[in-house]
């Protein structure tokens, strides 16, 4: 009796064990399977991806929808790596083990099969990879069909050029006045297409005329580069008072030059890889912010400028009302630079902080309107009494939106007359 009990054990042992190894290999096979599915629809997402990259996306949704693919794609490539990981750790692991250990594993394998394990790679989320990678293919379908570089797609001189990834950099010089413009796109994937602006106008004879901005901001066939800039120098000047009519002026003209027209290269590489890697993903975390139904056109900002305009800055010399010396012709302008960034998160709640004369002060409460008044009610009066070179410098920060704005006072009325007249003789040697 005892010898077949003791068969009887035997056999039902075997039986256990030959299931076990058989269900190990099922399932082994099986998880390859999935780690090789996986592997390819990913490959096929990265590919897609890649010839996505190499367009000039200009459309919000098809932004929104690279994304979302990206972030697929990051996601897979992290589970690929996870269970490749735990493949090779089986492989090393076939070591003997003890009854109970195999009960154990036996209890972890039924789990799996059963969908109750997380580790489990399951054929699903195999599947909605494939799905993802068919979305990819799509897209690259929209991507080619949707941003053609038609010339009667583009509204505006100068985007084409853009679009196209040329850079245009033009120079021009009249007696003592200067004028430097260059415009720079950025290819920059999942961003789509970006620019950078800049203006620059300088005058030998009257400094105090000096003026630069710089841009940066969102391309699409319908955006109007030049008419969004001069709307921004319009928005940030105007709590100076400043004259920029001159500016203006010679930005309007600029698209009907003639010698502009061959004056485009190729883009500088590395100036790419800067903004890429730094400035622009910065400046703005999400291109597609303040969009929400999906229209560019038109549409402004949380903080009243263009939704287009990525980053603006200027810097330019003014007057102050209240400085009226006996000598007003040697009267040392105030110099100013600016510095905003529309979309930036910086704050979780607004506040703001100005810093002259050793001082610091601060405010947990603020808004750009409340910084031009510091402005024009404080920062001015100080610098105009100061008798030393000093500067006076504000802070605005907000959970969406930054800026800084420094006036300074460069040096005092014997050195100001001096800069003045080696103007005045420089632009009459030039003439």
């Amino acid at each position: 009796m005892a010898d077949m009990v003791v068969s009887a054990l035997a056999q039902d042992g075997v039986t256990r064990a030959s299931s076990y190894i058989s269900a190990k290999l099922e399932d082994k096979a099986s998880s390859a399977h999935s780690l090789a599915r996986l592997e390819m629809a990913l490959s096929q997402l990265e590919f897609a991806l890649e010839r996505i990259a190499r367009a000039p996306i200009t459309y919000l949704s098809l932004l929104r929808r690279v994304r979302m693919l990206k972030s697929a794609y990051a996601e897979g490539t992290a589970l690929l790596n996870k269970h490749r990981g735990r493949q090779g750790e089986a492989g090393q692991a076939a070591t003997p083990f003890r009854f109970l250990e195999w009960i154990g594993r036996a209890r972890s394998i039924s789990s799996s099969l059963l969908g109750l394990s997380k580790d489990h790679l399951s054929s699903g989320a195999v599947q909605m990879f494939e799905w993802y990678a068919e979305c990819a293919e799509k897209l690259v379908a929209d991507v080619e069909t949707g941003c053609p570089l038609r010339r009667d797609t583009f509204r505006y001189p100068f985007v084409r050029h853009l679009v196209e990834d040329k850079t245009l950099w033009y120079e021009r010089i009249r007696g003592s006045q200067r004028m430097r413009f260059h415009m720079m796109p950025l290819r920059l994937g999942d961003r789509g297409v970006e620019a950078e602006l800049f203006y620059c106008h300088h005058d030998l004879e009257t400094p105090q005329k000096n003026f630069c901005v710089w841009l940066m901001l969102r391309l699409s066939e319908s955006t109007d580069v030049i008419g969004i800039a001069i709307e921004c120098m319009q928005l940030l000047t105007s709590q100076f008072k400043l004259a920029i009519e001159s500016a203006v002026g010679e930005l309007t003209l600029l698209p009907g030059l003639q010698d502009v027209s061959h004056s485009y290269a190729p883009p500088l590489d590395c100036v790419q890889d800067t903004y890429a890697s730094r400035d622009t993903k910065y400046w703005r975390p999400d291109p597609t912010c303040c969009n929400a139904d999906g229209h560019s056109n038109n549409t402004v900002s949380q903080n009243g400028v263009p939704e287009q305009v990525i980053a603006i800055g200027f810097s330019c010399w003014i007057s102050a009302p209240e400085y009226t010396p006996r000598d007003a012709r040697a009267t040392p302008p105030l110099y100013v630079e600016a510095f905003f960034t529309p979309h930036l998160s910086c704050a979780l709640n607004p506040e703001i902080m100005w810093k002259y004369g050793g001082k610091e002060e601060e405010s947990t409460s603020g808004s750009m309107q409340q910084m031009e008044e510091v402005i024009r009610s404080n920062a001015l009066d100080y610098l105009v009494h100061e008798p030393e070179p000093t500067e006076y410098a504000m802070f605005w920060f907000s959970a969406h939106g930054g800026a800084f704005i420094t006036l300074r006072k460069t040096s005092n009325e014997k050195a100001w007359s001096k800069l003045r007249a080696r103007g005045r003789s420089g632009g009459k040697r030039k003439r």
